[in-house]
C-alpha cells in the first residue's frame, strides 16, 4: 500500500547517504564487478587552459570572471560529455561488461572529500579494472582514483585500452604537476596522490642478510 502522506524531511548523516548510494549501485551490479571510467570533471586540462587564457589561478576566480552558467557551459558540460563518451565507448568495446562512471553523480551539499570517499569505496569493492581518459593526469579526481587503484592492485588502462603500468601513471602525474607548478597553479591534490602512490608501491626485494 502506497503512503500518500506528506514526506517528513529527516536529516541524514554522510554514512547513511554513502550506504544509500552503494545500495543503489548494487541494484545494478547484482554481485558483479564493473569497469570504471575515470575522466576529468571539475579539474583537468580544459580548466587549466581557460585559467591561463584569463590570467587566473583558481576555479573560484574563473567562476567569478565567467559567471556560474558560463563556467558550467565551458568547463563542466564538456567534461561531463567526455566522461559519458568514455563510458559508452567501453560498453561498446566490451559487450556484456558493466561500466561505472562517477561524473553524473551529484548530491547537493557533498564536499569533494565525500565524493572521493564514495568512489574510493566503489573502486575497492565493486570494480575490476580502471580506465582513464586522455590527459587524465591533470585531474585531481583522476589522479586520486589512479592512486587508489595502485593501492588496491587494480589493473589500469588508458582510454584506448592499452595497459597503463603503475610507474608510468605516476610519471604522468609528476609531469603534469611540474607543468602546472610552472604556471603558478596549486598542485597539492596531485602531490597528495603521488605521495599515496609512493606509499603503495613496493619498496623492492628484501635485503638478504650476509653471514660473516
Amino acid at each position: 500500500m502506497c503512503d500518500t502522506g506528506t514526506a517528513i524531511p529527516r536529516p541524514r548523516t554522510f554514512a547513511q547517504e554513502l550506504a544509500t548510494a552503494l545500495s543503489g549501485l548494487d541494484c545494478v551490479l547484482n554481485g558483479e564487478k564493473a569497469l570504471y571510467a575515470s575522466a576529468e570533471l571539475t579539474t583537468g586540462r580544459l580548466l587549466y587552459r581557460l585559467l591561463r587564457e584569463h590570467g587566473l589561478h583558481s576555479t573560484a576566480e574563473l567562476k567569478t570572471a565567467l559567471g556560474d552558467e558560463e563556467y558550467r557551459r565551458r568547463v563542466l558540460d564538456p567534461n561531463l560529455a567526455g566522461a559519458l563518451a568514455l563510458a559508452r565507448d567501453l560498453r561498446q568495446r566490451f559487450p556484456g561488461e558493466l561500466v561505472v562512471t562517477p561524473a553524473p553523480y551529484l548530491i547537493e551539499g557533498w564536499t569533494q572529500t565525500e565524493y572521493l570517499t564514495l568512489w574510493e569505496t566503489v573502486l575497492r569493492t565493486r570494480i575490476k579494472a580502471l580506465y582513464l581518459s586522455d590527459d587524465w593526469e591533470y585531474s585531481n579526481g583522476c589522479a586520486y582514483e589512479f592512486a587508489v587503484a595502485v593501492d588496491a592492485c587494480l589493473p589500469t588502462f588508458d582510454a584506448a585500452g592499452r595497459p597503463l603500468k603503475h610507474r608510468d601513471g605516476r610519471r604522468r602525474i609528476e609531469r603534469a604537476a611540474g607543468d602546472l607548478e610552472s604556471g603558478g597553479f596549486d598542485v597539492s591534490g596531485l602531490r597528495a596522490s603521488l605521495a599515496r602512490i609512493a606509499a603503495a608501491e613496493p619498496a623492492g626485494p628484501p635485503l638478504i642478510p650476509i653471514r660473516l
